[in-house]
């Protein structure tokens, strides 16, 4: 299986504020890799966002998510300024 790259992450994130993958999608998606038993991720800046948006589906009580819409604004444009590196 190929690894995920920082442009697969910001696609992951835009889909979720799109409305077309759900947090619990994007979620299961980065804990594939998160919790293989031998991690294989190369790019540290991959890893460090896919534990991020491994927990991006977190409720901070029953009706909201621990991490909101700015948050994953935020992880965007960091994850874009990586790629400008």
């Amino acid at each position: 299986m190929n690894q995920p790259t920082v442009s697969d992450i910001i696609d992951r994130l835009k889909s979720i504020l799109n409305g077309e993958m759900t947090r619990e999608e994007v979620s299961d998606w980065a804990s594939y890799y998160v919790m293989a038993d031998a991690p294989t991720i190369n790019d540290e800046i991959v890893w460090d966002l896919l534990k991020i948006i491994s927990g991006i589906d977190i409720l901070d009580s029953p009706t909201s998510y621990l991490h909101n819409e700015e948050d994953i604004k935020d992880w965007m444009k960091q994850a874009t300024k990586s790629l400008l590196k």
